[in-house]
């Protein structure tokens, strides 16, 4: 579903999805799929549009667990020709990285910045060609900014079908090299790996793409054998694992400088602010509801999340703290609107207001209703 917006041709729309959680057997759409909070549990999906300078969110969709992001953006494209946007840009994260993909984007003459996926042939390339210079840290490739080490290729994108003929179109590839990045990299993975060899040694074969990874099952491994003894640690895919740590990869179609296209693309994490208030905040972890009440709930789940991004947005406006939200959320929750029937006809009082809600109404730029409501 799509809010009706005049969009500013300069805003990047970040968009993404999160996985809902679900026990339920009943709804169509609780599949089995890449769970982001927990693999071995069926989910459903929520896509969301969300204008990256206005935190306002523009469209959003309830999807089958089981669906790929990577084929998500077609009927994204629909939506977006039907909203009043002179230019729309996209900033979209390696999960919807693809060669389809950017030529949709091309062909549609929409803006992106995207991460690219490092087995993407042209990304393959770019790190081939500035692994080994960047890895020498020298100081003429740091870029204060954004406190790391950066290159930029650009290249003409290339494809060539009988409807459209031959297509050019200039693709700027980014490569990053994060000091910071790499050593986290690292102790997170180390972690994880220690933790799949104790689940190992109690029995437990975890359900994990990463596990499958870096563990594999030896070719000697017999049934009876214990589980802990079925598994050996490839050395070989550790090693390729650390040679790209640190490393991480952005395309843009528009962007021709490395800082501002990291710029822009770290600019998506409020889309993953909307998430957690939708969870959180908003009550949408769980979707403890009937397959026919489904859309109904996530609708209101969804105008409660604009409701609040809103107001946060009102009180930066105002130069207010915006972690102050739910407390003035509950102030406002105080206010009270009585009904009385008067000789058959239904009358609304509101009751009467503190001084310190006026004002904090006026400075977020809401109307005090009258004190009467016919």
């Amino acid at each position: 579903m799509a809010c009706s917006t005049k969009a500013n041709s300069s805003n990047y729309w970040a968009f993404d999805t999160t996985s809902i959680s679900s026990f339920s057997q009943t709804l169509n759409k609780v599949a089995f799929g890449h769970n982001k909070e927990d693999p071995e549990m069926a989910m459903l999906k929520i896509a969301l549009l969300i204008d990256e300078i206005t935190g306002e969110p523009l469209y959003y969709k309830v999807l089958d667990g089981s669906i790929a992001d990577v084929t998500l953006l077609r009927n994204l494209f629909a939506v977006l020709s039907k909203l009043d946007a002179e230019q729309i840009n996209l900033v979209l994260d390696r999960g919807f990285c693809s060669e389809n993909n950017f030529q949709m984007m091309f062909r549609n003459n929409i803006g992106f910045a995207a991460g690219l996926k490092s087995d993407l042939k042209i990304a393959q390339q770019a790190l081939q060609e500035f692994v080994p210079q960047l890895t020498l840290a020298l100081p003429q490739q740091h870029c204060p900014e954004i406190d790391c080490y950066c290159a930029t290729k650009k290249i003409e994108w290339y494809s060539s079908s009988r409807t459209f003929g031959k297509e050019y179109s200039p693709f700027y590839i980014h490569v990053y090299y994060d000091l910071q990045r790499e050593t986290s990299e690292k102790t997170h993975m180390t972690a994880l790996v220690e933790s799949f060899r104790s689940r190992l040694e109690k029995g437990n074969v975890p359900n994990y793409l990463v596990f499958k990874e870096f563990f594999k099952l030896k070719p000697s491994a017999k049934k009876q054998d214990p589980v802990a003894e079925k598994y050996q640690f490839d050395v070989n895919s550790w090693v390729k694992f650390t040679k790209s740590c640190g490393f991480f990869v952005l395309g843009s179609n528009e962007i021709s400088s490395a800082p501002q296209a990291l710029n822009i693309y770290q600019q998506k994490d409020v889309v993953e602010k909307a998430f957690n208030n939708y969870k959180d905040k908003c009550g949408g972890r769980r979707m403890r509801c009937q397959e026919t009440s489904l859309d109904g709930k996530v609708f209101i789940i969804y105008l409660s999340l604009c409701l609040r991004l809103i107001l946060q947005r009102r009180l930066e406006q105002a130069k207010k703290n915006p972690l102050d939200t739910p407390r003035i959320i509950d102030e406002l929750n105080s206010i009270v609107l009585f009904r009385h029937d008067v000789e058959g006809k239904v009358r609304h009082y509101w009751q009467e207001w503190p001084k310190r809600y006026r004002e904090l109404l006026e400075e977020l730029g809401v109307e005090t209703p009258a004190p009467l409501v016919l």
